[in-house]
């Protein structure tokens, strides 16, 4: 019978790591915490699957995708990095 631990949930997660930019977002104080909270539950949407439904390819096959805060909270973009299985989130921009 197949082990299907945690060891295995990790290997279908994406880590996801901020730019600079987007830490520099995360880290403002001004930024309100439902907002906060929002994109941080975005953040580990991506990170199960970084072909989520709503988000969208910045031009035709490229890895860059742009994704909606929920309830109209802004954007983010993200890059996926294949070769090395990880996501790097380049832009938070809050409305």
């Amino acid at each position: 019978m197949p082990d299907t631990g945690p060891e295995d949930d990790a290997d279908d997660v994406w880590p996801v790591e901020p730019s600079e930019a987007a830490a520099d977002v995360l880290a403002d104080p001004a930024l309100p915490v439902e907002m906060f909270s929002t994109i941080v539950a975005l953040t580990v949407a991506i990170a199960e699957d970084p072909w989520l439904a709503g988000s969208r390819e910045v031009e035709p096959g490229s890895t860059w995708r742009t994704l909606p805060i929920p309830r109209g909270g802004g954007i983010v973009e993200y890059v996926i990095i294949e070769d090395e299985h990880r996501v790097i989130l380049t832009r938070i921009v809050p409305f």
